[in-house]
């Protein structure tokens, strides 16, 4: 194997672990937005037997 294969083989080696990394964070991201997505329903369904106002709208 040459020098130039074994550098694109190592580049692309790198290439596939970053994106990896990469899909994990915005796997990790969306969880944590789901989270908050359903604190904010649950928050605003307590607050909404309190009050009866509508000035907050929760869209899906």
């Amino acid at each position: 194997m040459s020098e130039r294969e074994k550098a694109l083989e190592y580049m692309l080696e790198s290439l596939i672990k970053m994106l990896g990394k990469s899909n994990q964070r915005v796997d990790d991201l969306n969880k944590r937005v789901l989270q908050l997505e359903s604190f904010i329903r649950e928050t605003v369904m307590q607050n909404g037997s309190r009050e009866k106002s509508g000035r907050l709208t929760i869209m899906n």
